[in-house]
């Protein structure tokens, strides 16, 4: 399999190669037309739930209170000693009546003429209106509403998008919305309880259960429409995971988010696998109140593309590990900078790097106009240059 990535890695996506794999992200529901047997209009009408993963309460609204949720009560939602024992314990059960309020389905509404129409949920990231939810979710041409737990429906308007990790923030005109508690990827363990909300299939509020997998995964998910995008550091999660959780969430076992649903490992049909994948926290929250204050989310831009250092290219440049040049986009920060194909980068700052993966979490890192040290290696030498980071364009390919 080629190991040449799309004209940028790091300032955008590396190298396609057998790892890590590409996942298809989590499909919502669409919405099938002039049909009228009764189980097209249960899936129809069933929410496409789950909740949506935020992390740490940082970030404070325009009039200077922090409308999300404090986490529900330690005494209400118990922690226990694992996810058989969360069960029979009944914690599972107090951890879905504390969150169940703040999911929403959102239903899109194609424009005239155009297919795209569907179902997918999101969840109260504020209680003034805002709900974040998967880009690709919202991301067709249409009309956007959110129906509550409380049955009513409402109209919304998309406040940004951010392709690039899967992310939209939509608002509602309500002041008095149950914000969801809000999580921390830092504590967390592999082996730690991960529960999922939501309704695949239109399966309105169904819970699911299960474990973090893993953590810090870096996986290329793909979509319907051929495009994908690479999301690093995401949470895995053998917690079922399905067509209509498309937004949904994991949430630990104190209630608290802990990753948006985006992506599933699929063996040729879109289903669940026992291996899914969630945006994490942290991630969110950054966008989203980017999102929130701006509209936009600014994307750091190097402009490169490469791949792994392979053992060919080892004995040829004379460096073990790194992230290898190949190409170099023009009028980029590293054009100006002077990197040249096969060069590998092996540092940004002191951070050391040993793959694209790297280099592009460790640009990714970093905000539009920082200023940062390149460590690389050219014909055996050890060099460095110094890089000011661009803005990446919206519909760059690199």
């Amino acid at each position: 399999m080629s190991q040449q990535g799309q004209g940028g890695g790091n300032a955008g996506e590396p190298a396609a190669r057998a790892t890590p794999p590409v996942f298809p992200r989590v499909p919502a529901v669409r919405v099938r037309r002039r049909r009228c047997r009764p189980v097209a209009t249960a899936v129809i009408a069933g929410v496409i739930g789950g909740l949506i993963g935020v992390l740490l309460a940082r970030g404070v609204p325009p009039n200077g209170a922090d409308r999300r949720a404090p986490a529900p009560d330690a005494a209400a939602v118990a922690m226990s000693a694992g996810p058989q024992e969360d069960i029979a314990q009944g914690t599972v059960a107090r951890v879905a009546r504390a969150v169940l309020p703040s999911v929403v389905r959102i239903n899109r509404s194609a424009d005239e003429g155009l297919e795209g129409g569907g179902n997918g949920s999101g969840v109260v990231y504020r209680s003034d209106g805002f709900i974040v939810t998967n880009n690709h979710v919202v991301d067709a041409p249409g009309t956007v509403e959110v129906v509550f737990a409380d049955g009513e429906t409402l109209p919304a308007q998309i406040v940004g998008h951010d392709a690039m990790n899967d992310l939209a923030v939509i608002r509602v005109q309500r002041e008095d919305l149950p914000a969801i508690a809000t999580g921390m990827t830092r504590g967390l363990d592999v082996g730690d309880l991960a529960i999922a909300v939501g309704s695949p299939f239109g399966l309105d509020a169904t819970v699911t259960v299960g474990v973090v997998s893993a953590l810090g995964r870096g996986i290329h998910a793909g979509g319907h429409d051929g495009v994908g995008v690479y999301l690093p550091e995401v949470i895995q999660t053998d917690a079922p995971i399905n067509p209509g959780n498309s937004g949904g969430a994991l949430v630990d076992g104190g209630g608290r988010l802990i990753g948006i649903n985006s992506a599933i490992l699929t063996s040729g049909q879109a289903a669940n696998a026992g291996v899914g994948f969630a945006i994490p926290v942290d991630t969110v929250i950054d966008v989203a109140d980017e999102l929130i204050a701006t509209g936009v989310v600014r994307h750091p831009l190097l402009g490169v593309s490469g791949g792994p250092v392979s053992e060919p290219i080892a004995e040829r440049l004379g460096v073990d590990a790194g992230a290898w040049i190949d190409g170099i986009s023009p009028d980029t920060p590293a054009s100006a900078a002077g990197l040249a194909p096969d060069d590998v980068i092996v540092a940004v700052d002191d951070r050391a790097i040993t793959s694209m993966e790297d280099l592009i979490i460790a640009i990714r890192d970093h905000d539009v106009g920082d200023r940062v040290t390149v460590t690389y290696v050219r014909n055996g030498k050890r060099r460095y240059t110094q890089v000011v980071l661009a803005e990446r364009s919206p519909d760059s390919a690199q």
